[in-house]
Parts: structure tokens; sequence; C-alpha cells
């Protein structure tokens, strides 16, 4: 290279690096700014308190001799309440003046594909109920739930059988009860393999105890046990997707110990037949008073409501 080009070339890379140093101090400026704001201390703060995957997972790890994996314990038996409080139930964050949802878009105030907005007509947008909702997914994303918690005072539990659904759902900071478990089919505890394919995985036929990727052992509870852990006997709504165990999971339920007001229900997977789920909550003193339904098959759903006397 002739010394004319080593010349100009100088002070291109002279300029490149002084380019550089500027890039990296103002970016260093912001993040210092940033951290050292509100909103950077409060998602620093917020982050730092976050579970650590590893502690997610561990509660699906579980052993062929594991108790609750063989022996059929009854719904109500104490030992099943008082495991499924102490080991599987995670409460609500404090409330507090600068308590802080963590949401991907919390501009939109109705995640739901129209089952909260139903239900919200027929209760008249009461105010400090309780819900349920299973599956949970990640809080979020096509929650029925969520409008009600936020803007309406309602409290409630969510329950989510995939830890990578349920990770995501401790990072938004909801405001209920949490639990990483799916509800039994039967009524006694169970440990199911669980197929993971975030918002249609469901319950498998494989064996447990298996290392097959895709799918989880996931413990199992009666909706009955919950009730009796939180000591809850009213239910103002109650949210079932759980792709096509709905009608087993309904029929564990002792309907004449709960008082559940509302509930949606998917009807798109349950292998009798939608008309199967109508008449079974009908036997039970429900009236199907609406369907739920989207283009993009996001929502099949019956809305129930429980008759007068």
């Amino acid at each position: 290279m002739s010394h004319s080009r080593i010349c100009r070339s100088r002070p291109l890379l002279k300029g490149f690096k002084v380019w550089m140093f500027i890039t990296i101090c103002c970016m260093l400026l912001i993040a210092v700014a940033f951290l050292t704001s509100d909103v950077g201390t409060t998602v620093f703060n917020f982050q730092s308190r976050l579970p650590p995957i590893p502690n997610v997972v561990k509660w699906y790890n579980y052993s062929a001799g594991d108790p609750f994996s063989g022996e059929k314990l009854a719904m109500d038996d104490p030992k099943v309440v008082k495991k499924l409080m102490s080991n599987f139930l995670l409460p609500p964050p404090k409330l507090g003046p600068k308590y802080t949802y963590y949401l991907s878009n919390p501009r939109t105030k109705d995640t739901s594909m129209g089952q909260s907005e139903k239900i919200r007509n027929i209760l008249h947008n009461r105010k400090d109920g309780f819900f349920i909702e299973c599956g949970a997914l990640d809080g979020e994303t096509r929650s029925n739930t969520l409008y009600m918690e936020r803007f309406l005072n309602w409290s409630g539990l969510l329950i989510e059988a995939d830890p990578l659904n349920f990770a995501q759902m401790l990072r938004k900071n909801r405001h209920a009860w949490l639990s990483p478990t799916c509800l039994s089919k039967t009524p006694y505890p169970q440990i199911v393999s669980f197929k993971q394919d975030f918002n249609i995985g469901r319950i498998s036929d494989n064996e447990i105890g298996q290392q097959r990727s895709g799918y989880v052992d996931v413990q199992c509870f009666p909706i009955y046990s919950y009730l009796l852990a939180l000591n809850i006997t009213h239910v103002d709504y109650f949210s079932l997707d759980v792709e096509g165990d709905e009608l087993d999971v309904l029929k564990t339920l002792p309907f004449d110990k709960v008082d559940i007001e509302t509930l949606s229900v998917e009807f798109a997977h349950v292998p009798d037949g939608k008309e199967a789920l109508k008449e079974f909550m009908t036997s039970k003193g429900y009236s199907a008073v609406a369907e739920v339904t989207h283009p993009d098959w996001l929502a099949n759903d019956f809305i129930f409501v429980k008759n007068k006397n």
C-alpha cells in the first residue's frame, strides 16, 4: 500500500474510534439514567425478586414413589388439602401504592376473546368477586380474568400446568393465588404426563416418569381440593379451558357443597361433544345462556349461569 493511502486511512480510523467512544458513553449515560430513575428502579427491583427458572421447574420433578402417584386419597382428605396448600399454592403479592403489573400489553384492558365481557354483563360489573382460571397460560394472553382483577378488584386462583407458561405468569405479577398444577380428571390427586404446547398443552396418555422431550410430569388435584385449601365456598366465575378434559373435570365437583355462579367452559375438544357438556351442566342446575366463538378458533366456550331457586 502506498504512503498516501496509509495517510488517508488514518483519519478515517481515528474518526471511527471517536464515534465508537461517544456512542458507548451515550449508552452508559442512558443506562445509568434509567436505572436511577423511578421506572428503572422499579423494573430492577421486580426482576431481582423473580424466582429463577430452576426454582419453578423443581416443582415438576416427581418420583414414582410419591404417595400421590399411587394411593387414591379422597379430594377432601386433610393430607391432600395440607400438601396442596403448603407445596402447590403461591399467595398473591401484597398490594401497595407502588404495586405494578408487568404486562406485555398493559393498554389492552380486556385480553379475553369475549368471555370476560359476557360474564361481566351477567354479573353487572360486580366488584370484589372471586375467580378460578384453568389453564391460565401466561396470565395475560387471552386471560379471561385479568380485567376483573385489574379494574373490578377481584381476587382469585390461576392454575397452569406447563412450567414454561407458569414461569411467564410469575413475571406478570398477577394479584392472585398461583398454582403450578393441573385439574384432576378423577376425584383424587394424581400425577400425569403433560404435553407442553403453549396454549394447547394438555394431559397426555403417556406413563409418568419418562424423559420425553416436550412432556413433563405434573401433579393434579381435584378442583374441590383447591377450594378447601383456600377456604372458598363461593366462586363468582370459573374459567375452564383444558383442551378436552373439561367434562371429566366438572364431574369431580360436588356441586352440592360449592356455589359456582358463572362458568365459561371450552367445548371444542370434549370427546363426547358439546351437547354432552351442556346436558351435564343442565343436570346440575345450570343454563347455557350464550356461546362465545372466534373465527380463528381462539374461543369456543359455553357461558353457564347457575339457576336461581
